[in-house]
């Protein structure tokens, strides 16, 4: 029995017969290499953001380009490397050994977001600030950089997606009204003035800016005697529940002398290209109405207004989409692990 135990039974034999194999022509399999996580999001995602973050910007043009006629990457560059940046992390080793890295992800098969809907809210309650301030230019850039931004940004529910359909239509029409809003500084002829500003008025903006858009264009058409427009911007000021309000007293006194002195008037001093009565959206290349039941083409992308000579340009709003494309539309939620 002791030497049974001692010799350890058929265990020599055994390894004795695997060194004759190996030696016979066998062979050690190593463990194949996983998929590296970069190629599950590609494969896993319909969405830019994650091809962005891991590294492959062509399939990002090139989804971006399908979904939202995008043809000018110039302004997404920036965009497309922090999304790389952000999905990536560097683990120092021990000494002497090069650092590790690692892929974080935000869910199973799903990078991590350069770019999130709570900071391009942050950046629109910027852009109002500077609005607010009359820092227009800075305005116009951070609704711009909202715009770069957004298409970047995966939400997770439909109310987040709407949100940042709402978040896109905002920055257009504000970055509309400031180019207006431009325009009117530049021009020197009293119509134009008049008309520019009369649109300025049906940018769709908060309350408090669109007083003070009524509140410019009221003193622009009376100053130029177009009493019948002046009338209108009156009557609307007056409309607005903050016009009531205490503070503005001197405000609503103002619009209703303005009111009545343009009733009694009741003339235009230019023949204006403006149709209150009508509805109508601005045209983004020309700053002129396009009035419902005018046929029109819009950017894939932001949804700004133009006539049919500008198909196929480059928009004016967003700077990255063509005019006039059909396509599916922004794409805002990651379809992986959707039911």
């Amino acid at each position: 029995l002791g030497d049974e135990v001692v010799g350890g039974g058929s265990s020599p034999s055994k390894r004795e017969d695997d060194v004759a194999a190996m030696d016979a022509g066998g062979f050690f399999a190593a463990p194949q290499a996983g998929t590296p996580a970069t190629s599950r999001w590609v494969s896993n995602s319909s969405h830019a953001a994650d091809h962005a973050a891991a590294g492959s910007v062509e399939s990002a043009m090139q989804l971006l380009n399908r979904q939202i006629a995008v043809s000018n990457f110039e302004g997404m560059k920036d965009k497309f490397l922090l999304s790389y940046v952000g999905a990536c992390v560097s683990i120092p080793g021990l000494p002497g050994t090069p650092s590790m890295r690692m892929n974080p992800e935000r869910a199973a098969g799903l990078p991590l977001q350069a770019f999130t809907l709570p900071m391009a809210l942050a950046s629109l309650k910027q852009a109002y600030a500077y609005f607010r301030g009359g820092k227009f230019a800075d305005a116009a850039n951070t609704f711009k950089d909202i715009l770069l931004m957004v298409p970047m940004i995966v939400v997770e529910s439909r109310v987040e997606a709407q949100q940042v359909k709402e978040l896109v239509e905002t920055a257009r029409e504000y970055i509309t009204a400031i180019r207006i809003k431009g325009a009117m500084g530049e021009a020197s002829d009293p119509t134009r003035t008049t008309e520019l500003s009369a649109y300025f008025t049906h940018c769709n903006m908060q309350p408090a800016h669109l007083l003070l858009a009524l509140r410019s264009a009221m003193g622009t058409a009376f100053k130029h005697k177009n009493f019948i427009a002046a009338a209108s911007f009156a009557r609307r000021l007056l409309e607005l529940p903050e016009v009531s309000s205490e503070k503005m007293s001197d405000l609503k006194t103002k619009a209703t002398k303005v009111l009545q002195k343009s009733e009694q008037q009741a003339r235009n001093e230019n023949d204006l290209n403006y149709d209150e009565s009508k509805s109508f959206q601005i045209d983004a290349k020309t700053l002129t109405p396009i009035y419902i039941g005018e046929k029109l083409l819009k950017c894939s992308f932001c949804g700004s207004a133009f006539g049919l000579e500008s198909k196929g340009r480059l928009c004016d709003t967003c700077g990255i989409s063509k005019v006039g494309v059909e396509t599916l539309g922004l794409v805002s939620m990651s379809s992986y692990g959707q039911s």
